[in-house]
């Protein structure tokens, strides 16, 4: 039959052939790669990439009957959500959890870059940085900070060493005068080549500082939060900061919990137990609660999984941030646990209490003693039924105010932190702040970066120290440095520099004095610090340049010695 068929018909039949083949093969010739998921697990997003494989054994079970949560330390039936306060309605963030049911994920071309990345300060070429392990061993967290934090390619730089001199009686108020300056021998380094990177002598200077807090088992406090389960991801590192290791257990109200998977939950899980932290994960306890009711609402949570060891039960927002346990515990021993005790602070804004009222707002936290809060659980569907507001803050003040008699106790140290803008004003005052509160919303701080110094020395974060007679050093924070001197500056006061900074205000964190503008005040913020594997504290402070000048970053790394 084929014989049949002209060979012109055949003869064009094989060159579409031809080219059909050839045209498929160049098209797909880059095309990116794709892995079945069989048995072999490849994480499907960004989230599930840092989570890793989810540990074995995970026990999924039913809390008090009904409400299933995830235990071996953190219960997956339980729903985070933004423990709001009323003062700082929750925000949601834009990263999302995991995808679901996805079967493979794209593979980019080895040496692609994401779009996002490709863009550079002036100043900064598109070069890759040496990777920090081949480079001086002194230089390696500098190569590495510069990495992290965008750093121009060439910086100016200064380094100042440290001989802590601890001591149990040291005046944390007093700003004692160093009369040598702390910039010394500044010099250009290229952090593109490390291979003779030469550091300038490191000049040394003793401070006075308190004593390192000791290790402490704080097993006797108990907090609470509500959050999403995308904010409670991106909350871990900040959480193990004050967590880890501490004996504390934390219960997060995980608010959408029921769109989760277990294997979710399982990454979820296994970040919280890498990062030492004892948590629960549970589920709302009423599905059509808001965020700001679970905020309350975790309390019967906290209260079933506390033990005769509990003595406080703290609900906070769930970007509180604790330096250390210690100062926070410490001021809680000096009242009664054993009686009613409802604790905590006010704004420092005077308009949120005309708006909201005399309570405790939920950033600094709210803490309620073991006896008031068994007999607040008892009563959260009641109190939150027969409430007109929705607001966690507002609950439990009425909850305690209607089925108690205790009142509010003000806690100094505690700070709701109502602020935004530029916040140097509350840090470089001399503050010893119990918490930190709307760090990476109202305001951006590292505030990881900036405890490390209370690991190191206690309280002695947020220090002051002069140097010379134009500069001054808020430990953990910055190094600011006055064009006309300290001569006219006055340290009592604080500096105006966030929005608002009037009137309101001055009850709580005034005095102010006027902000200094960017000419009259040089200020190098803190952007990263580590302790090494000797202990020692290192910090890098940056002065940022004018991208649009080309301006050179410039350095100061703050080596203290143990």
């Amino acid at each position: 039959m084929f014989s049949r068929i002209p060979r012109i018909f055949v003869s064009a039949s094989i060159a579409l052939l031809f080219l059909v083949v050839c045209t498929t093969l160049y098209l797909y010739d880059d095309a990116p790669v794709y892995h079945a998921t069989g048995n072999l697990q490849v994480p499907t997003s960004k989230v599930e990439g840092h989570w890793g494989q989810p540990g074995q054994g995970v026990a999924f079970q039913d809390v008090k009957g009904d409400s299933a949560s995830v235990t071996a330390h953190i219960d997956p039936a339980a729903s985070s959500t933004v423990s709001a306060s009323t003062s700082s309605p929750p925000t949601d963030g834009s990263d999302k959890p995991p995808a679901t049911g996805q079967g493979h994920v794209e593979k980019p071309e080895q040496g692609a870059e994401p779009e996002k990345d490709l863009g550079h300060r002036p100043g900064q070429s598109t070069a890759a940085r040496p990777p920090e392990t081949g480079c001086p061993a002194d230089a390696q967290f500098l190569i590495r900070a510069a990495t992290k934090q965008e750093l121009t390619d060439r910086v100016r730089y200064t380094r100042s060493c440290i001989e802590p001199v601890f001591s149990a009686k040291v005046d944390r108020d007093e700003v004692v005068n160093i009369s040598e300056p702390i910039f010394k021998g500044a010099t250009e380094l290229d952090m593109l080549d490390c291979s003779d990177i030469q550091l300038p002598e490191c000049s040394s200077v003793k401070l006075t500082v308190p004593n390192p807090y000791p290790k402490g088992d704080y097993a006797h406090l108990i907090f609470g939060i509500a959050t999403s389960y995308e904010r409670l991801n991106d909350s871990v590192p900040a959480f193990a900061h004050w967590l880890s290791g501490t004996g504390s257990k934390l219960i997060a109200s995980v608010t959408d919990i029921q769109e989760k998977t277990s294997t979710e939950m399982g990454y979820l899980q296994d970040e919280f137990r890498a990062g030492g932290i004892d948590a629960v994960m549970v589920k709302p306890l009423d599905p059509e609660f808001k965020t700001s009711e679970n905020h309350f609402g975790v309390l019967k949570n906290m209260v079933e999984y506390s033990g005769p060891e509990t003595q406080w039960f703290a609900l906070l927002d769930d970007d509180t941030f604790f330096p250390n346990l210690k100062p926070l515990s410490d001021a809680l021993a000096k009242l009664d646990h054993t009686k009613d005790a409802y604790v905590g602070t006010l704004s420092e804004d005077f308009s949120s209490i005309r708006n909201w009222g005399y309570m405790a707002f939920g950033g600094a936290g709210a803490y309620l003693s073991a006896p008031l809060a068994v007999k607040l659980a008892e009563k959260v569907f009641e109190c939150i039924k027969d409430s007109s507001f929705s607001e966690g803050d507002i609950l439990i003040r009425e909850c305690v105010y209607t089925n108690s008699k205790a009142k509010l106790t003000i806690m100094p140290g505690l700070y709701q932190q109502d602020i935004q803008g530029d916040p140097s004003g509350f840090f470089e005052a001399g503050l010893r702040p119990i918490n930190l509160h709307h760090w990476k919303s109202w305001f951006e701080a590292p505030v990881i970066a900036m405890a490390k110094a209370a690991d190191f020395c206690g309280d002695c974060f947020l220090q002051r120290w002069r140097f010379g007679n134009d500069t001054v050093l808020s430990n953990g924070y910055s190094i600011a440095t006055y064009r006309d001197g300290l001569e006219t500056v006055d340290l009592t006061t604080l500096e105006g520099t966030f929005d608002k900074s009037n009137g309101d205000f001055d009850f709580s964190i005034g005095p102010f004095r006027k902000p200094y503008s960017k000419k009259r005040k040089k200020s190098y913020k803190l952007l990263d610090a580590e302790i090494t594997q000797r202990g020692d504290l290192r910090q890098l402070y940056v002065w940022k340049g004018n991208e649009t000048l080309g301006e050179l970053d410039e350095v100061v790394e703050m080596i203290w010695r143990k």
